[in-house]
């Protein structure tokens, strides 16, 4: 019997990103440098997953910080928290919250892919023995993660899957919650490995109250050419995705 998530989608159907469009441009993104890191948490997280989506087994997040020294809206820093999970059989990942270093970015990324973007300081350094992101709100530290020990590795050894966002978008002529599939592109210019650390992780800012990290897997650091494409699919939100995907466009490109 599969399992599937639980999200009351009604409970904060107000707060979620709305999208003018399902038409938003693609980006181009070089030279992003990310670190990201895999954390497991405990099982007791179906409440924070649509209903169409499954959880992974065993259960996870990815923590991401990344610096984009180039983009439509100029040079900015990201930093998500994604559930691990699964759209149908592809694992995908969820995205619970998202934190963006310029006003325009925030705006841009809300209305353009339905990323539940909020302003913070977001900081990614490098030093000789780690690479540290940090996020803070306000003066206060809502994440301190890093990389421990960096080591090179080629960047076919790294993996990372597709998204999916919760936003409102209008679709057949009514605005309508959708989850959404953001699917970049990679192409591995330096890849990094090593420890995963977490000092400092605060679940409600991230809009995943409850989580908590318990194992840190592994951490990479990666140089890459990456994109935000233009959406092609949309799912509805309590059917399973067999049933309730919608094709947008054939091309990320198209219009």
């Amino acid at each position: 019997m599969p399992l599937f998530g639980a999200l009351d989608i009604g409970a904060i159907a107000e707060h979620l990103p709305v999208l003018p469009s399902l038409d938003a441009d693609a980006w181009h993104l070089p030279k992003a440098e990310t670190l990201q890191l895999l954390v497991e948490v405990p099982r007791k997280i179906d409440g924070l997953l649509p209903k169409a989506m499954h959880p992974s087994v065993p259960s996870y997040v990815v923590l991401a910080v990344t610096h984009y020294p180039e983009s439509p809206v100029g040079e900015f820093s990201m930093a998500v928290l994604r559930l691990g999970s699964r759209a149908g059989a592809h694992p995908r990942g969820f995205l619970l919250g998202a934190y963006a270093s310029t006003p325009e970015a925030v705006t841009a990324l809300r209305q353009g892919w339905g990323f539940p973007a909020r302003h913070g300081r977001v900081s990614l350094i490098r030093r000789h023995d780690r690479i540290n992101g940090i996020v803070t709100v306000e003066g206060r530290t809502i994440l301190d993660c890093a990389l421990l020990d960096p080591e090179a590795i080629s960047g076919g050894d790294v993996q990372y899957i597709s998204w999916v966002t919760l936003a409102r978008a209008p679709l057949e002529g009514r605005e309508q919650p959708l989850l959404i599939q953001v699917d970049p592109h990679y192409t591995f210019h330096k890849a990094e490995r090593g420890r995963a650390e977490v000092r400092t992780f605060e679940a409600a800012a991230w809009n995943a109250a409850g989580v908590q990290l318990v194992y840190p897997v592994l951490a990479t650091c990666c140089t890459i050419d990456t994109d935000l494409p233009r959406i092609r699919f949309v799912m509805d939100t309590e059917l399973p995705v067999y049933k309730g995907t919608r094709r947008i466009r054939d091309s990320r490109e198209a219009a």
